[in-house]
């Protein structure tokens, strides 16, 4: 057990295995705050935490600096209101039975191979020992974890070691087998770049693994700092663009962003539930390609993907298919199977708003002209869509959903009726701010909205800036919003919609970068 002391013992194997995150399914201090405060408590500690939280996921700041922060601002503060007996009870019973719900099956049966082979079993975590130590117990193994004091209704639980991870992990498991690693036969499992010092010492290493052959730590794992600069890349295009504009459009723009403040929590609204909508789309088209589960972190990973949402050929939505492969273990295939059917339900949702509202509004343009023209030209556009649709027939009626994907589409093409009808009404929401005296109604903006983001979808530019807008505004211009007012309402449309989603996938990612949401 962990209160023993080490023994060195050169010819008994040893599995070595990191908590958070291998043998659970979460992370201990996260779920210990969860325990302790309400979904609205929990947001609100987030946002105190939020300057730190970026502080170390940018590397200003230590693993250690900001475990010691969160202890102190929130878990202190909670313990101090409790009573000793409600925290002896919390510690003692409360979080371990949470914990214990949440260890992976396939990771304790790895154990329990290990321990039939005689292999000296070991947890080693940077989680408070307090925190692991009934857990360990539990499970018959040694514990090597961060040590804290022994915290009571006066002094609250605080580091008195090293934060263990890293190089702190190799350095803390050879001094309490008081011999080198390369002496050992060590199988070592980890998930995070926090094990990588003690993936690389394991003569059996598995990352993000409990199969029987090993899984080294990867070489490369660029990808998401290259994520973050091709984003922030685009970022900085659309910037540059803002400022090529001319001083009036410019002096414009930032009286519009003046009258903004009072509309801001209804266009915060519809834009959070167009992505509830994205999400919920998503998860019926990989639940009928048999990946069921779901969870905060498949949440988390799925929205970093929109910090490419503005490249050209949809490479920003690819990346989410190698995100959720990497972080989850998502086979690829049923993936790309469920993006290209999300694709069909955009393209279906977009043709039923069309043939609805366009019809109408063209009929209300030309109302003293002679109708049977519009009934014709209709007729005509239908006919060579259909004939090219059955010349390229071949091509394309291989890629289309089959079987349980083909029939999650008519929910999901619902889904996303509504989530592009709720994106449309912040431009009518913005027409209402930035020029009052413009009638325009709802059918409209949702028609000005989805044809400008056809025009934009077809240009070469990324995110199909400059077209987008323009297109924007040139349609506003002619249901009566005056030229200025238009390229208003135009950028800032985009600038709540595409680019603000952007910015907060790029900050999604800086925060979860290697290992989402977690504090070890």
């Amino acid at each position: 057990m962990s209160g023993a002391s080490p023994v060195s013992i050169k010819s008994r194997p040893v599995a070595a295995f990191d908590f958070d995150g291998t043998l659970l399914a979460g992370d201990t201090l996260l779920i210990l705050h969860r325990l302790v405060r309400s979904p609205w408590g929990q947001l609100l500690d987030g946002l105190q935490l939020l300057a730190p939280l970026l502080l170390w996921k940018s590397g200003q700041r230590s693993t250690d600096w900001f475990k010691q922060l969160f202890l102190r601002l929130i878990l202190n503060q909670r313990m101090c209101e409790r009573s000793a007996k409600q925290n002896e009870v919390l510690y003692g019973s409360t979080l371990t039975n949470a914990l214990w719900d949440r260890l992976r099956p396939e990771a304790l049966a790895r154990l329990e191979w290990h321990r039939q082979q005689g292999h000296r079993l070991i947890i080693i975590s940077a989680s408070p020992r307090l925190l692991v130590q009934p857990i360990a117990e539990h499970l018959c193994v040694e514990l090597i974890a961060t040590e804290t004091n022994k915290p009571s209704h006066l002094e609250p639980i605080r580091l008195i070691s090293t934060n263990c991870k890293g190089q702190e992990k190799v350095d803390r498991l050879q001094d309490y087998l008081q011999q080198p690693l390369e002496n050992l036969e060590l199988h070592a499992y980890g998930d995070s770049r926090g094990d990588r010092e003690l993936l690389r010492c394991a003569t059996h290493p598995h990352w993000r693994s409990f199969k029987s052959t090993p899984c080294p730590y990867p070489k490369d794992l660029a990808f998401g700092r290259l994520l973050i600069v091709s984003a922030i890349v685009l970022l900085a295009f659309a910037a540059v663009s803002l400022f090529r504009l001319d001083p009036s459009a410019l002096n414009h723009l930032r009286s519009g962003l003046m009258q903004l403040p009072f509309w801001l929590p209804g266009i915060i609204s519809l834009l959070f539930f167009s992505y509830v909508c994205r999400y919920w789309r998503f998860r019926l088209l990989v639940k009928a390609e048999g990946i069921r589960r779901a969870g905060w972190r498949e949440a988390w990973i799925w929205f970093q993907g929109f910090a490419l949402t503005a490249t050209p050929g949809k490479v920003g939505e690819l990346t989410r298919i190698h995100q959720l492969h990497k972080h989850l273990g998502y086979p690829r295939e049923p993936l790309l199977h469920a993006f290209l059917a999300e694709r069909c339900c955009d393209v279906a949702a977009v043709c039923v708003w069309l043939a609805v509202l366009v019809p109408q509004q063209l009929r209300q343009r030309f109302a003293h002209s002679d109708q049977s023209i519009i009934v014709w030209a209709s007729l005509g556009l239908l006919v060579f869509l259909a004939l090219g649709a059955l010349a390229y027939r071949k091509r394309w009626t291989k890629h289309l959903p089959k079987g349980r994907l083909a029939k999650a589409c008519l929910p999901a093409s619902c889904v996303s009726l509504c989530l592009w009808g709720s994106e449309a009404m912040i431009l009518w929401i913005l027409v209402q701010a930035l020029s009052p005296s413009a009638i325009i109604t709802p059918w409209q903006a949702i028609s000005i909205y989805l044809l400008s983001g056809t025009a934009g979808m077809a240009s070469p530019t990324p995110g199909g800036l400059g077209v987008n807008e323009g297109a924007t505004a040139l349609l506003l211009h002619q249901c009566g919003v005056d030229s200025m007012s238009a390229l208003s309402i135009a950028f800032f449309r985009r600038l709540c919609t595409v680019w603000l989603i952007s910015g907060l996938a790029v900050l999604f990612i800086l925060i979860g970068s290697e290992k989402s949401m977690s504090l070890n």
